[in-house]
């Protein structure tokens, strides 16, 4: 079993593509998304990416049907990506147009096109949604329940004591608003120091950021993907904790049976993952061209990895 796992740790590329990732957090953006509704379309997008990965070709065990790698979900970025953002409104409760997902995905995609007609292309590509959604609830194998590091490092955060909202704002109970720490994260940050509230930002920055690398959120659980994040936040704002490493992550992870080697792990991945991205001003255009980006296979480093300044994935 863990040399299936190691084996499918070194098959997932940690340097995401960025464009479709770009697409998503835009899309998410001008949707008016929650943040939980745009990281559960990012997560759908890596799942069905690494479905593919090791089952192209292949007849999966628990479905036994033909992969075919050439399928239009696997082959068409603006198909996929649409289709995953879709299904994630479903499931995170978050009600948008079908009209309104189809526009957002071709002005993007076909930016000197004109204005999207209610014609027969528009059908086709509606009646081409809803077949790529029934063609991913397959491939994640109608398990599309994710678990996001945001509430979890929230939590961590408000155990630390570094976070005196909590205590002042007990009355109202917030667990019954799912979708809002962004929310929650800046009420905070207004009755931070400024030390802790860098700690807030940067680790919020780093969730992110773990949940655009699909060997970062894939291949660790979503507590120790969370507690790496904040440590290194920690570390990079110089704060000085009264403990070293080994004793902190016992401290927060026990509960969930963290090892202190894992959450190393996912420290060293997004620093990887930092001097592997591009920035801003390298990043591929895909708005620049009136027709789609080619058919993208999932990323391998070997072809995304380039030597430049660190960069952060999710500010891209």
């Amino acid at each position: 079993m863990n040399d299936v796992h190691h084996e499918e740790t070194l098959q997932l590329s940690l340097v995401p593509n960025l464009a479709s990732i770009h697409y998503l957090r835009q899309a998410g953006a001008m949707l008016d998304l929650p943040v939980r509704t745009t990281a559960t379309a990012i997560m759908y997008y890596h799942q069905f990416n690494r479905f593919m990965l090791l089952n192209k070709g292949k007849k999966p065990e628990r479905n036994d049907r033909f992969v075919d790698e050439n399928m239009p979900l696997y082959m068409n970025e603006e198909l996929l990506t649409t289709t995953c953002l879709h299904l994630a409104c479903k499931m995170t409760d978050v009600p948008r147009k079908v009209r309104d997902l189809v526009n957002v995905g071709y002005r993007y995609y076909h930016p000197k096109e004109g204005i999207l007609q209610v014609d027969e292309t528009y059908f086709k590509m509606r009646s081409s949604l809803v077949v790529g959604e029934l063609l991913l609830v397959r491939a994640l194998g109608y398990d599309l329940e994710v678990s996001l590091p945001f509430t979890y490092c929230l939590n961590v955060l408000r155990g630390m004591a570094s976070v005196t909202w909590f205590a002042t704002s007990s009355k109202q109970d917030r667990r019954s608003l799912p979708g809002n720490q962004k929310d929650y994260w800046r009420s905070m940050e207004q009755e931070m120091d400024p030390e802790l509230s860098t700690i807030a930002r940067l680790a919020w920055m780093f969730c992110w950021d773990s949940i655009c690398s699909p060997r970062i959120i894939l291949t660790r659980t979503t507590a120790e993907v969370a507690l790496g994040c904040l440590y290194l936040a920690l570390k990079l704002s110089q704060a000085e904790l009264p403990m070293n490493m080994n004793q902190w992550v016992d401290m927060w992870g026990a509960s969930e049976n963290i090892s202190v080697q894992n959450v190393c792990d996912v420290v060293t991945d997004l620093i990887e993952l930092f001097d592997h991205c591009p920035t801003t001003e390298e990043l591929p255009n895909t708005s620049s061209s009136s027709t789609p980006p080619p058919s993208l296979q999932p990323s391998n480093s070997s072809a995304s990895q380039q030597q430049k300044p660190p960069s952060s994935p999710a500010s891209a």
